[in-house]
């Protein structure tokens, strides 16, 4: 539910709106902790899982591999294959994000803008998934962690360039 009240401007006329939402509502309720004590206990949670964290990305990482038909030059027949890796690549995208390691979720939604152009026609290319799986590999190393698409400029340029071939 959404109410709403009005309030007169000053000059022509015109009213001005405020909205507020059911959330915004609950937002501002008494009680709770506040904002900043929240997002420190939100920060040491996701330093807690940071450990079990590398196992998940591994799982995550070899699982893509294993979707990927290896070997082929045109698009496999059928492409059942294509949706499971795509989500595959959007899930480590968004979770790599949340842990920070965001050179990894960079090349994770490179890939999963590869599948859907695949997905609209374009050229299978093996050479260019197998490169995004070695810099996801890549990424996961401690010295690449927390570093930013900007902060690789050479291999994340490279990395642009791909996707904006016209065989892709």
């Amino acid at each position: 539910m959404i109410a709403m009240s009005d309030k007169a401007t000053a000059g022509d006329g015109a009213r001005e709106f405020y909205t507020e939402t059911n959330y915004q509502k609950q937002a501002r309720r008494p009680g709770g902790i506040a904002r900043d004590q929240a997002i420190k206990n939100a920060d040491a949670n996701i330093e807690m899982l940071k450990p079990s964290f590398e196992d998940w990305l591994n799982e995550q990482i070899n699982a893509l591999v294993k979707i990927i038909p290896k070997g082929e030059s045109s698009i496999p027949a059928g492409l059942s294959w294509i949706d499971a890796a795509d989500i595959n690549s959007q899930r480590l995208a968004d979770v790599a994000a949340t842990m920070d390691y965001r050179f990894m979720s960079f090349v994770a939604k490179n890939l999963s803008l590869i599948f859907d152009a695949i997905r609209n026609g374009s050229e299978y290319r093996g050479d260019v998934i197998e490169c995004h799986i070695n810099a996801l590999r890549l990424s996961r190393q401690q010295q690449y962690r927390e570093l930013r698409s900007e902060d690789l400029p050479e291999l994340s340029e490279g990395l642009r360039r791909i996707l904006e071939s016209p065989r892709l």
